[in-house]
């Protein structure tokens, strides 16, 4: 199941990781590549949706450690600066949608 709505989330949060990555070059880069591929592998885990969820949650984690690294360093926020939160939304809600499709399944497990 590729073609979800929570794929496509994680796919932006991966583009994005990406771009914050070759827009700013720093000591953070590690966090940046960490975060891209966490949610690519996280995109092929659709056959296990708790895992998946979980990941989910360890992307939260490593893109709040990306932020906070950010606002220490920089000081302020601008545009490229708010970018990690805009990946924590997209990560937020591809987790969402995880979530809901493990009740649904659930739900009809249910029926059966």
């Amino acid at each position: 199941m590729i073609q979800r709505k929570q794929t496509v989330f994680l796919l932006l949060a991966c583009i994005l990781a990406l771009v914050c990555f070759f827009v700013r070059l720093q000591w953070i880069d590690a966090l940046q590549i960490v975060s891209a591929a966490l949610s690519v592998y996280t995109i092929f885990q659709y056959r296990r949706r708790i895992v998946q969820a979980r990941l989910c949650l360890a992307g939260l984690f490593v893109v709040f450690a990306w932020y906070i690294g950010l606002a220490i360093l920089e000081g302020e926020a601008g545009i490229v600066e708010s970018l990690p939160m805009v990946n924590a939304i997209l990560i937020f809600l591809a987790r969402k949608g995880i979530l809901d499709d493990e009740k649904l399944v659930r739900a009809a497990d249910r029926i059966r």
